[in-house]
């Protein structure tokens, strides 16, 4: 499987893949390679943004601590939490819509 990249979660599954309930569907190779990107990207970048948001929680609290909290950087240091948490949002209902395609639509290798 090749490096996850972000291009792989900048999709709409629902929209790019046949659904489950389609009669007949089946996912051909490339769909299920495409689709297990997704699961590999969402789960990578999801760790990666789970750390970035842990150490800037850390950071946050030592700046606040040493009583050099700023508003301005609490105020842009929310949006970036903020941003980040809808990312993730997003990337984790892109990742369970690909595994949940993956795992009820028979491909055209013969396996479900």
């Amino acid at each position: 499987m090749s490096s996850p990249m972000w291009n792989h979660l900048l999709i709409d599954v629902e929209r790019e893949y046949p659904a489950a309930s389609a009669p007949g569907a089946k996912l051909t190779p490339d769909q299920v390679e495409g689709l297990q990107a997704v699961e590999n990207a969402d789960e990578s970048f999801g760790i990666a943004i789970g750390h970035g948001l842990a150490a800037v929680g850390e950071l946050l609290a030592h700046a606040a601590s040493h009583k050099e909290l700023t508003d301005e950087l609490a105020l842009s240091t929310g949006w970036l939490v903020n941003s980040l948490a809808l990312s993730t949002l997003t990337m984790a209902e892109t990742g369970a819509a690909a595994t949940y395609k993956l795992a009820n639509i028979p491909n055209q290798g013969g396996g479900k």
